[in-house]
């Protein structure tokens, strides 16, 4: 199992998050699907968010282009993560990406029953050359 470790990102995603429950507002969410994610808090200005995806295409994803989308049950957003673009992902393999957001806090906050969580891939890049982008 490969995985993406000890990346850090700071910042915060602000772009209009996808309409619908776990539905994309553009891209596909049948690429890397998200299986399971988690939040802590590092300060009172920042968290700590983990995720994990799983390639789910059958075939080795080289680069992506995504994000892991976050809303609440009334369909607010909470906020978006890219995706480490150079996955390097053989089919069936999870991916574990960490980040340090700013501005996430409610991942914290509400229930987790009450946060919708999905990934959204806007482009890909298949080992063999291949390259699908997805409106």
């Amino acid at each position: 199992m490969r995985s993406i470790a000890g990346l850090v990102s700071v910042g915060l995603m602000v772009a209009a998050a996808p309409a619908g429950a776990n539905e994309c507002h553009s891209g596909s969410g049948d690429i890397l699907k998200l299986s399971e994610w988690s939040a802590s808090a590092r300060d009172e200005r920042s968290t700590n968010v983990s995720f994990t995806l799983e390639n789910v295409t059958g075939r080795t994803v080289q680069m992506v282009d995504g994000t892991v989308w976050f809303e609440d049950a009334l369909g607010q957003s909470i906020g978006g993560i890219s995706i480490t673009p150079d996955v390097a992902a053989p089919a069936g393999t999870k991916l574990d990406q960490k980040s340090l957001m700013a501005g996430f806090d409610r991942l914290i906050e509400a229930r987790k029953q009450d946060i919708k969580a999905f990934s959204c891939i806007e482009a890909v890049l298949y080992e063999d050359g291949t390259k699908e982008e997805f409106e």
